[in-house]
């Protein structure tokens, strides 16, 4: 992984979009850097304090996609039309899952970087290029993968749209994802809350990227608690 220079002010942010505008990369903000891209899926037990520390298993996350496909159906107005696009669901609503969320966008991924405003220490934006799609075979049974790749969801919900998410697959969650190509620009604890105003400002919070009443009322309390209202 190379390593680029640090963003220590919105003008910094602002002529790395310029750099990266003509390529198609896709990124991730991480509230806290030294934290390894891995999965939630390959993450089970690993927590502090976590009451099971059973390893990852294959079977446990297929039976938990099962379980989410047959109890989520009520509360999903447009039926998945593969496992796939189930695990983009389960993995949108907090399930662990072998995806791995980046966006098109990278103030989507400066936001999500910046949201804690710097109370984890420094940020870090990710970026990668030229991975592999994922082919239609895959998408159908998304267990059977033999090495990560790139999916790009349909419209399956607002929050996809707002963000413009894209995903990364990985057959072996328990390992981390780091290609040759994997680049990195960290962001210093009292420049993430500077950015997040900035972001703000451009329309970039939480009410545009969780497009409902959660969203909104987290967005409200923000401005709230910050006497910005």
């Amino acid at each position: 992984m190379r390593t680029i220079d640090a963003i220590r002010s919105w003008t910094d942010l602002a002529v790395l979009i310029e750099e990266v505008a003509q390529e198609s990369w896709i990124f991730r903000g991480e509230a806290a850097e030294g934290l390894a891209l891995l999965p939630s899926a390959g993450r089970v037990g690993t927590y502090p304090g976590a009451l099971r520390r059973t390893a990852y298993r294959l079977e446990d996350e297929r039976h938990a996609l099962g379980l989410f496909k047959k109890q989520a159906a009520p509360h999903v107005p447009h039926r998945p039309a593969t496992d796939l696009e189930w695990l983009v669901i389960a993995q949108l609503h907090g399930m662990h899952t072998r995806l791995l969320d980046w966006s098109e966008s990278i103030l989507v991924a400066a936001y999500f970087a910046a949201e804690l405003a710097g109370t984890r220490g420094d940020a870090v934006i990710y970026a990668v290029k030229n991975l592999r799609l994922v082919t239609p075979t895959e998408e159908a049974d998304p267990f059977a993968i033999s090495e990560p790749g790139v999916y790009h969801p349909p419209r399956l919900s607002a929050r996809i749209a707002a963000q413009r998410n894209v995903f990364t697959v990985h057959p072996d969650p328990t390992l981390p994802f780091d290609p040759p190509a994997l680049v990195k620009w960290s962001i210093s604890g009292e420049t993430c809350a500077r950015i997040k105003l900035v972001l703000d400002a451009c329309a970039v919070n939480e009410s545009a990227l969780f497009p409902d009443l959660d969203g909104l009322a987290r967005y409200l309390g923000w401005r709230y608690r910050w006497g910005r209202l």
